[in-house]
């Protein structure tokens, strides 16, 4: 059985933001963190969940009918906001140039008009462009 690595269970959870928007990318990652699950097991992808643990190097995450499973962290999504009740919404949007799943940050929710692409499309066509 692999060890699981200790997390912080204090503080706040994290909302995706221009820097931040996969469970990888945090620097602290909290027990009972909402993610969203793009992930490899095809009856668990796109689903919410909550990250337990670190087991060797996948993220352990738990979902509502208590199972479990180890994911990339890069394929856990944050989520857009978590309301004053702690309920986690995820605003996910499909990037119209790769395709790929990536969560708006609250701030591009609330922008008009929404970004279509992800932020890898995004800075590639800028640096492209000028």
């Amino acid at each position: 059985m692999m060890p699981w690595v200790g997390t912080s269970s204090a503080g706040q959870f994290a909302c995706a933001t221009a820097s931040q928007r996969t469970l990888k990318d945090l620097r602290i990652k909290r027990k009972g963190q909402p993610v969203f699950v793009l992930g490899h097991v095809l009856s668990r992808k796109a689903q919410e969940a909550t990250f337990e643990a670190f087991n060797d190097r996948l993220a352990v995450v738990r979902f509502s009918d208590e199972a479990l499973v180890g994911y990339e962290p890069r394929e856990l999504l944050l989520p857009t906001e978590i309301d004053e009740q702690a309920v986690p919404y995820f605003e996910i949007r499909s990037c119209r140039s790769c395709e790929l799943l990536f969560p708006l940050t609250i701030e591009e929710l609330e922008s008009d008009p929404e970004p279509e692409q992800c932020p890898d499309c995004t800075s590639s066509s800028t640096e492209h462009t000028g």
